[in-house]
């Protein structure tokens, strides 16, 4: 059982887990920084021709300018005051880098106080290889920060606000200022996003042991206004995604799939459970080829899909579709549609197109007109046919909207400002509360890959919501990430999570801002 000692029998009344989940591919999802060069040079011969408010301290300054010894002892008195009538905000992030994992969780308590609801883990790989799986290490971590439900993974890299000094160091922050969350990308890092008060109720849902019954309350009770969650990589996410908007269908999701915990040589490989939960007064459980997450009541999350994509040439509609295959473009056969947009645009698009093209789509019924800038669903062109179609998955319908896009450095950057000023005026014309700080499920190919410099997703976000909410960022590097294209706020004027459910995204950053409901 989870949350509770004594949970209902699992059942599978109201709904069913589907058989995808008992026949998961036997590899596990793989990083989202992969060449699709092939494809796009395909494309392009075809088009071708040829075949807080500003003022305000951080909280944690005051502890952290005591560690660091850079602050007198008046100073960090009064810090710590400050400190403590913040921390009852409602969120806490704190990320460690301590190479020592003993050390790390004591760096993170430290900064975080205790008395916490329930929140979320992530720890790097390099960290469970001492403390022998994530089991020890999610349990250790819970005891110590004193919260009642913990959800944790595995990850290549973590996310947070900087603790101990090997953190700060990498920060370039300087004690007791507003320093602003860490993207550490290899090494060790054990980061959490902690919630004092959520009306949290953590669940399994997979292909085994799974909470149905669990599920099927809650979903009856219509009190879940949001999810948080975290995939295994073996996992039918998109299924599982689809289970969840069948029972929750107004509650905004995010999340992020964990990666492959591998232990074992090269010759007798295996793979250890990458995502668990852990909860007062019952054994840590470690979940396999499923998704772990909170339902929470008392929290609502908006949720910010950075996909890191321009659109260009004109939004068009899907005229042909073979399988998985788009044959038809704005009715003309789609060799002779990529040639007419290939010719309208300018040289330095045109080359963008040839290395960096992929496909944007939108809802079945919905107008080719109506999709805005960064709501569109972007997927990979995976090759093309000897006739010229776009080979881009099952999931295509005839007249379904669709438009080109290309994915650089240039494009992300623009994308990611353009999606965080969306939201801050959103924000501005919607009755939303104060925010108290944010979730970020962020692609394992973007961070300095992409960017070339540091940090800038997590940093991001302090002008969409206030410099101090805006710096309590916590989260992991994903091998894919989860969440609604576009904006996803609760009561927006287009139906807002009902509109579109939740999915999986590759190449992407979900910001999942965490604001208190009252």
């Amino acid at each position: 059982p989870i949350g509770r000692p004594c949970l209902p029998q699992r059942s599978s009344v109201g709904i069913s887990i589907p058989s995808s989940f008992s026949s998961a591919a036997a590899q596990p999802r793989q990083s989202c920084n992969r060449a699709a060069g092939a494809a796009a040079w395909a494309v392009a011969a075809v088009a071708c021709g040829t075949q807080l408010a500003p003022g305000r301290r951080w909280p944690w300054g005051a502890k952290r300018a005591l560690a660091a010894g850079c602050r007198g002892k008046r100073k960090v008195t009064r810090l710590a005051a400050e400190a403590e009538a913040e921390v009852v905000a409602g969120f806490v992030s704190a990320c460690s880098m301590a190479a020592d994992f003993e050390q790390a969780i004591e760096e993170v308590g430290e900064a975080t106080g205790s008395g916490f609801e329930a929140g979320m883990a992530f720890i790097t790989e390099s960290h469970l290889m001492q403390t022998q799986g994530l089991k020890a290490a999610l349990e250790k971590l819970r005891q110590r920060l004193g919260v009642r439900y913990l959800v944790g993974c595995a990850c290549p890299g973590a996310i947070g606000q900087a603790v101990g000094p090997d953190a700060v160091a990498y920060s370039g922050g300087m004690a007791g200022e507003d320093w602003p969350p860490i993207e550490v990308e290899k090494g060790t890092a054990v980061s959490v996003g902690l919630l004092r008060d959520a009306g949290a109720t953590p669940f399994f849902l997979g292909a085994d042991d799974s909470d149905t019954d669990l599920l099927n309350k809650r979903s009856s009770e219509k009190d879940v206004r949001s999810i948080l969650l975290i995939s295994d990589p073996f996992a039918p996410a998109e299924q599982a995604m689809k289970t969840l908007d069948e029972l929750f269908p107004q509650a905004v999701k995010a999340g992020g799939i964990s990666s492959a915990l591998q232990v074992g040589t090269s010759d007798r490989l295996a793979y250890e459970s990458s995502i668990a939960v852990a909860s007062e007064g019952c054994p840590v459980r470690l979940c396999n080829k499923g998704l772990v997450g909170l339902l929470l009541t008392k929290v609502d999350v908006h949720t910010i899909v950075c996909q890191g994509c321009l659109g260009v040439g004109p939004a068009v509609k899907i005229s042909s579709v073979r399988g998985p295959v788009c044959a038809g473009i704005g009715g003309h056969p789609a060799p002779e549609a990529i040639r007419l947009i290939f010719s309208a645009v300018d040289p330095q698009t045109r080359e963008k197109m040839k290395a960096f093209l992929t496909v944007g789509l939108g809802s079945v019924g919905q107008n080719e007109t109506q999709v805005g800038d960064g709501d569109w669903l972007i997927r990979g062109i995976s090759g093309v046919t000897p006739e010229g179609g776009l080979i881009i998955g099952d999931s295509i319908e005839e007249g379904q909207p669709m438009r080109f896009h290309v994915r650089d450095r240039e494009s992300a950057e623009a994308d990611l400002a353009l999606m965080l000023k969306r939201y801050r005026l959103e924000r501005m014309f919607s009755d939303t509360g104060e925010a108290a700080g944010c979730m970020l499920f962020t692609c394992n190919g973007r961070g300095e890959n992409l960017y070339g410099r540091r940090h800038v997703d997590a940093r991001a976000l302090a002008d969409a919501i206030g410099s101090a909410a805006g710096t309590r960022v916590a989260g992991f590097f994903c091998n894919g990430e989860m969440g609604s294209p576009g904006l996803a706020v609760p009561n927006m004027p287009e139906g807002g999570p009902a509109a579109r459910g939740a999915v999986v995204h590759g190449f992407t950053a979900v910001f999942a801002v965490i604001v208190p409901h009252s």
